[in-house]
Parts: C-alpha cells; sequence; structure tokens
C-alpha cells in the first residue's frame, strides 16, 4: 500500500510540510510518485519514518538521525552521551537563568506589580551588578539585605540625623553608629570583607547605580571616614591579615552577653557567684570564636578597647562590664 503524503501526514502528526523538508534534505525521500506528481510512499519509508520519529523523541538533531539510519554516523551510545551532555549544559543554563530572575526578584521586591520602569532599571542594574558579583553572590547579597532591612532604616536615620547636626567623622559620639554600620554591613556579607570591598568599590565606580532605600552618597562617603577613623585607629594592634580573620559577624551573641552581664551587676551579683563565673566560660568562648582561637589577637583586641577612648565608644560592652567579667574570670579556673 503507497501513501500520499498528505494522508501519511494526517495519520502520523507530522506535517506535509515536514514531511517535504524531508524529503528536500534526503532523510525521507517516498518511493515514488503518482502521475499526477504527487509523493508516494511504501512500507519501508513509513518504517524509517517510525525510525525518524523516536531518534528525534531522544532529542536527536535531523542530520544525526540522517547518519544514524545510514549506517554513517556515531554508534547510538556516543549519540546517547552527547544528548546528555547537551542536556547537561542547558541545566546549566536553566539554573543560571533561575538565579538570575532570583536576583531581579529581590530586586524587585517590596510589594505591588511592578511597571515597566521597575523592570527596566532593575534589567540596567543587573548589567552593571553581574561585572562585580556571580548571580549567586548577589541573589545572597540582595536576600540578606532585603532580611536586615528593619535594621538598616533606624541605623540609616540616625547617620543622617548626625550628618545633618554637624557631627565630625572622627567624633567619639559617631563611634556607636560606626560599630553598628561595621557590624551590619560585616553580617550583610556574612563576614566576607572580599565581598564587601568589592561592593563598595562598585558604589564608587558606578554612580548611576541605585542605591539601597535610605542610603545616598553623601551619607556613604560620610560614614566610610568615620570607619576609616576607627579602623586607622585599631591597625595600630591588628594588622589587615587579623582583621580578615576576626569572626565580624557575632555582634548580636555579644549583646546578648553583655545584657545578661549588666542584669546581674544590677542585681547585686558578685563575681563569683555561679551565674557570674557561668557567664565569664561563655564570654572567653564568644571571644574565642571572635579571634578564631587565637590568644595573641585577643589580648591586641583588649589593649585596643583599654587603651582607645575611640575603641571603647563603639564596643559592645562597657569598661564596667568587662572588669566584672575579668573579676569572675579570675576566680573561675574554667574561664581561664
Amino acid at each position: 500500500m503507497l501513501l500520499r503524503v498528505g494522508e501519511l501526514a494526517r495519520r502520523t502528526g507530522l506535517t506535509v510540510r515536514a514531511l517535504h523538508h524531508y524529503d528536500r534534505i534526503g532523510l525521507l525521500r517516498p518511493s515514488g510518485r503518482s502521475e499526477g506528481g504527487y509523493r508516494l510512499y511504501g512500507p519501508d519509508d513509513i518504517a524509517r519514518l517510525h525510525g525518524i520519529q523516536a531518534l528525534r523523541r531522544l532529542g536527536l538533531r535531523l542530520g544525526d538521525v540522517a547518519q544514524l539510519l545510514d549506517g554513517g554516523g556515531a554508534a547510538l551510545p556516543a549519540i546517547v552521551a552527547q544528548l546528555i551532555a547537551r542536556l547537561d549544559q542547558d541545566i546549566v543554563r536553566a539554573q543560571a537563568l533561575r538565579e538570575r530572575l532570583g536576583a531581579m526578584q529581590s530586586l524587585l521586591a517590596g510589594g505591588g506589580r511592578p511597571g515597566v520602569d521597575d523592570w527596566l532599571a532593575s534589567l540596567s542594574s543587573m548589567n552593571v551588578l553581574e561585572r562585580y558579583f556571580s548571580v549567586t553572590e548577589l541573589r545572597l547579597i540582595l536576600e540578606r539585605w532585603t532580611s536586615g532591612a528593619a535594621q538598616w532604616a533606624p541605623l540609616l536615620q540616625s547617620i543622617r540625623d548626625a550628618m545633618q547636626r554637624g557631627v565630625a567623622p572622627d567624633a567619639l559620639a559617631l563611634q556607636p553608629l560606626v560599630r553598628r554600620w561595621m557590624d551590619l554591613c560585616a553580617r550583610w556579607m556574612n563576614g566576607d570583607m572580599a565581598l564587601l570591598r568589592r561592593w563598595s568599590s562598585m558604589l564608587f565606580e558606578q554612580p548611576g547605580l541605585p542605591l539601597p532605600e535610605g542610603m545616598d552618597r553623601a551619607l556613604i562617603a560620610y560614614i566610610d571616614q568615620a570607619v576609616q577613623v576607627r579602623l586607622d585607629v585599631l591597625s595600630r594592634y591588628i594588622d589587615a591579615d587579623d582583621f580578615q580573620r576576626l569572626d565580624k559577624t557575632l555582634d548580636p551573641q555579644w549583646h546578648a552577653l553583655t545584657a545578661r552581664a549588666e542584669r546581674l551587676l544590677a542585681d547585686g551579683t558578685p563575681p563569683q557567684a555561679a551565674a557570674a563565673r557561668r557567664l565569664a566560660r561563655e564570654w572567653r568562648a564568644l571571644l574565642d570564636r571572635t579571634v578564631r582561637r587565637d590568644a595573641g589577637l585577643a589580648a591586641r583586641l583588649l589593649a585596643a578597647y583599654e587603651n582607645e577612648p575611640l575603641i571603647r565608644a563603639g564596643a559592645a560592652f562597657t569598661p564596667a562590664v568587662l572588669r566584672y567579667v575579668q573579676r569572675a574570670a579570675a576566680l573561675d579556673p574554667d574561664a581561664r
């Protein structure tokens, strides 16, 4: 039985145009033609078409299908291996696209339906941001900013107020805000100072890039000066490598421990009490985490605190708390 091209197309779900294309490229030539010039397909042609469709469902290109069916191409296992490699590449591209869309979603976060201008601004920002960060890094940065937005808003307002009052960048009164800024920046970047430096470089090199809500370049320049004042003082005691090694994400734990110490002090708990000695042990453990168990670095940090009013001004704990903890530690060998 011979089938005309239209009948074969109807029965197989293909289009006449596709069968004509197969004929033109030599993939499936009809066995004959009718007196009227219509293509006619016999059983062998139909069997070959079945093979073509089966191989196409595997994802093979038409050229690979032809070579395989004609016996002049690579063996099927090699073609399957090529298909797997191609799928792996597609998966990588799809994952990269998903990461980029996730980062854009973070850029557009804020409620409501984004308008055309929002999308265009986000696309433009993404193109700039990806010059400095991988999409994975960028998504984490944007997500951590969003999760910490509630802490950033009051700090930014306090810094702006100080700037408008004319508080000098090297003033002791500004240092508590400087310390909070450094702490939030460190936690924002998960303690990765190299990542933070890249962010700072990008802001300097890309003046047209939109800033996070509540920030402007005058505020950043102002607080950067104050941060540099603090770092210059700290550099008398620890070098850049020491500073990089510090775990700079522990400020919440330091504040919680300080609050407990202040309650013990307020209650009149003596340093030899069990609660005070237990707190001293936790204090030492937290200090060890901060300095990565480097006793020399811990000693230098404490020296900076004791000798430099500017460092004390921004610390999580007061001199009274430190003395109390040190006395409790002296009475508890396990805390030493």
